[in-house]
């Protein structure tokens, strides 16, 4: 009998629809029809209202632990006390495959750079041996803003995108965080940069009900490859897609879900989808009334990109992972 292994490679094809196809915060609002009863309006379909003002109601978010963020132009800005941290929109040409010396410097004359001048003592950190490479680098500047002389440290792993750190000096970072990037070395513990890494989420910002109303969507893909264990030839391939998305109007839903399981040759669909009504019960939950025959609520909230915003929703009786939307219509 043939032994098999096999390795699975997932692929999220929500954010790159994201970079692409999704409307905007800054759409033309001389396009758009709001009246849900004209069948020339493209978010018809039978909802209620299924349109969107071209704004979000919360821009702000004062967390807990007393950070506040605030959407900006090109970043989320997080501030606590005399700390600032920019979690830079994506950008071109700031993420490729690289080592970290000529990535770094590229990232930073892109983001960084353009709004400083008189840089000191830029140093990029020792590599830590570790498979999520993280990518680090400091140095003091004069803000060309205010004038005032300031440490800056930049850093990104994984999939934090690039956060700048802004502090009065490098002291002030070091208060903040515990890390001093100078005495960073190869063989530095694994979890040095975790104070840094946290603060990725905090480009997160509450839903209101007049954010909902359009056609949200999330795409997934897997590919599982099987290999024979003892010869290393290929032994074929299986694969998983699924498509699912919440058209939204004012007060009611349609809720689709396709899934197709391609293996041997053969592929097998799924198909279901619901309709029913919505609320917001709090700024960060949402209820529909009827998800495959069952209500469900969802934890919910919103990040942001340059000019746009990602939902993530999360079943909150059975809470495990959030899974992204993007708006396409």
């Amino acid at each position: 009998m043939m032994k098999t292994t096999r390795f699975t490679q997932f692929k999220l094809i929500s954010l790159a629809i994201l970079l692409t196809t999704i409307t905007v915060a800054c759409g033309d609002d001389d396009k758009k029809n709001d009246n849900p009863d004209d069948p020339n309006n493209p978010g018809g379909n039978g909802l209620t209202g299924n349109t969107w003002n071209g704004t979000y109601q919360f821009t702000t978010t004062n967390f807990d632990d007393g950070w506040t963020s605030t959407v900006k132009e090109d970043w989320v800005e997080v501030t606590k006390g005399s700390m600032k941290v920019l979690l830079h929109y994506p950008k071109e040409g700031t993420i490729f495959p690289a080592d970290p010396e000529p990535l770094i410097n590229a990232a930073w004359n892109i983001l960084v750079a353009p709004r400083y001048s008189n840089i000191k003592d830029y140093i990029i950190a020792e590599t830590i041996t570790d498979w999520n490479r993280a990518y680090c680098a400091s140095a003091t500047l004069t803000e060309q803003s205010t004038g005032n002389e300031v440490y800056v440290a930049f850093f990104r792993k994984g999939d934090t995108g690039w956060m700048e750190f802004v502090a009065p000096d490098k002291q002030t970072f070091i208060d903040y965080f515990g890390i001093d990037i100078n005495t960073i070395t190869w063989d530095s513990d694994l979890d040095t940069y975790n104070p840094l890494v946290v603060m990725a989420g905090y480009n997160k910002f509450a839903v209101a009900a007049t954010d909902l109303p359009g056609k949200w969507s999330n795409n997934f893909a897997s590919n599982t490859f099987y290999v024979n264990i003892y010869t290393g030839i290929d032994a074929g391939m299986s694969t998983y897609t699924s498509t699912e998305t919440f058209e939204i109007g004012s007060k009611d839903y349609n809720w689709d879900l396709a899934v197709a399981n391609s293996s041997g040759g053969h592929t097998d669909f799924v198909h279901v989808n619901s309709s029913g009504s919505y609320s917001v019960p709090n700024n960060w939950q949402v209820y529909f009334s009827n998800i495959e025959d069952d209500p469900k609520t969802y934890n919910a909230f919103f990040s942001c990109i340059k000019g746009a915003r990602i939902l993530w929703l999360q079943d909150a009786e059975y809470p495990t992972s959030y899974t992204s939307y993007g708006r396409i219509e």
